[in-house]
C-alpha cells in the first residue's frame, strides 16, 4: 500500500481505535503507533470496522527523539496519549519538528492555554494546524455557540454539555486533573476561576435538576478569547450519572484542602490514584445509541438581544470524536484547511461542514431554536 501520511498515536486505546475506525470506513491508510505493538495488533485485530483497512503498527518510545523520527515525512499527528499536560510535550514539539499538523482530543483548558502560548504562531508560521481538542469535547459547544452567535449583538455564551456514558479510563485520569486546577471562565474578556463546587442547573428537556462541573473550564473560553464578538463565555459539564458528579465534587474539595500548594508529582500522583478508584473496570463497552443521548445547549445574550440554541445527539464521548478526527485528518490531507495555526477544529472544516458530516453521521441532530 501507499505510505501511510496519518499517525495515530496512542491507536490502542479506546479513543484512538474510534478514531482508526472512522479513518477505515474513509479508507485513509494510517499508522498505528504506541509503546507496545503487541498491544497495538491485538487490540486493532479485535476490531471488526478494521477488517481490510490499510494500516501498519508500529512501536515507538515516548521521547521527542524518537517521535520525530516516526513522524518525519508524514503530514498529520493524532495524538490520543493523555492526560495531556502531563505527557503531550514530547508529542506537539516532534509534531512542530518533523512539519505535521497535530491533532490531539483534549478536554483541559490549561493544555489548550499552553499550545496557544507556546505553540501557536510556530504552528501558524509554517503553515500548519495546531488542533487541540479534535473531540466532542469542545467543538459540539463551539458548533452550537456559533449558532447563537449568528445573532447580531450577543456577547455572551453559557454552554452546557448534558452527556451520558461511561468514561474511559485515560478520561478519568483527565478530567480527574484538571477539575483539580484552576479553571477558568472568560468574564468581560477577561480569565476568571470557577469556584471549586458543583452548580445546580436546568437543562432544556430534563426536568430534574442537574449537578454541573465547569470540568477545566471549558474550550470554549480559550477559542472565543480573541473573538471579538464575545465579552463572556462559560461552560458546564453533567453527567447522568449524578453520583460521577458528586465524586468528583469531593475530591475536588479534598485536593483544595490537602494539594493545592503540593508539587506538580504530588498533585499528580493524588488525581491519578482517585481516578482509577473510578475509573471502568477494562475497557467501556461501545456506546450505545439508544442509551447515551446527550444534550449541547447554549443561551446567548446581549444588551437587548437573546438566543438559546440546543443540539441533541447521541455518543457525545468517543464515536463523536472519532468521526471529528476522521473529518479533520481527510480535510488536511486534501488541503483543503481554512485555517493554521491554534485553531479550533470546527473552523479547519468549516463549522456548518462538520455539522452535517455528523447529523449524516447520525450522531448529532438538528440545533433547535429555545429562544429567539
Amino acid at each position: 500500500m501507499n505510505t501511510p501520511e496519518v499517525v495515530i498515536y496512542g491507536a490502542s486505546g479506546y479513543t484512538g481505535k474510534h478514531v482508526a475506525w472512522k479513518l477505515a470506513e474513509r479508507g485513509i491508510p494510517f499508522i498505528a503507533a504506541g509503546r507496545n505493538k503487541q498491544r497495538l495488533e491485538e487490540q486493532l485485530k479485535a476490531m471488526p470496522e478494521l477488517e481490510g483497512a490499510r494500516y501498519e503498527v508500529v512501536a515507538v518510545e515516548h521521547n521527542e527523539e524518537a517521535l520525530t523520527r516516526l513522524f518525519s515525512g508524514k503530514k498529520v499527528v493524532h495524538n490520543l496519549v493523555g492526560p495531556y499536560m502531563q505527557l503531550g510535550g514530547p508529542v506537539v514539539n516532534a509534531a512542530l519538528a518533523a512539519g505535521c499538523h497535530y491533532l490531539d482530543c483534549t478536554g483541559e483548558q490549561d493544555w489548550m492555554y499552553l499550545l496557544k502560548r507556546d505553540y501557536g504562531q510556530r504552528f501558524a508560521d509554517r503553515g500548519l494546524a495546531l488542533l487541540p481538542a479534535t473531540s466532542a469535547m469542545w467543538n459540539f459547544g463551539l458548533m452550537v455557540s456559533v449558532a447563537v452567535l449568528e445573532t447580531p449583538g450577543i456577547d455572551s455564551l453559557d454552554i452546557t454539555y448534558t452527556l451520558a456514558g461511561v468514561p474511559s479510563v485515560s478520561s478519568t485520569l483527565s478530567f480527574m486533573r484538571m477539575c483539580c486546577q484552576p479553571q477558568y471562565r472568560l468574564q468581560d474578556k477577561k480569565r476568571v476561576a470557577w469556584p471549586i463546587e458543583g452548580v445546580n442547573i436546568v437543562v432544556p428537556g430534563i426536568h430534574e435538576v442537574l449537578t454541573a462541573l465547569p470540568w477545566s473550564g471549558g474550550g470554549e473560553s480559550v477559542w472565543f478569547e480573541d473573538d471579538a464578538r464575545v465579552r463572556n463565555c462559560a461552560t458546564l459539564v453533567t453527567f447522568r450519572n449524578q453520583m460521577l458528579m458528586n465524586l468528583v465534587i469531593t475530591r475536588m474539595k479534598e485536593f483544595a484542602s490537602n494539594y493545592k500548594d503540593a508539587p506538580a508529582s504530588e498533585q499528580e500522583a493524588a488525581t491519578n490514584k482517585w481516578a482509577m478508584e473510578i475509573a471502568p473496570q477494562g475497557e467501556p463497552p461501545r456506546e450505545d445509541f439508544n442509551l447515551h443521548r446527550g444534550l449541547i445547549s447554549c443561551h446567548g445574550r446581549g444588551r437587548t438581544a437573546l438566543r438559546s440554541v440546543s443540539m441533541p445527539g447521541v455518543a457525545f464521548g468517543y464515536v463523536g470524536t472519532g468521526s471529528i478526527g476522521a473529518l479533520v485528518i481527510d480535510t488536511l490531507l486534501r488541503g483543503q484547511q481554512r485555517h493554521v495555526g491554534f485553531v479550533p477544529a470546527a473552523y479547519v472544516t468549516g463549522v456548518r461542514e462538520m455539522h452535517t458530516e455528523l447529523v449524516s453521521q447520525g450522531v448529532a441532530g438538528e440545533m433547535v431554536d429555545i429562544i429567539r
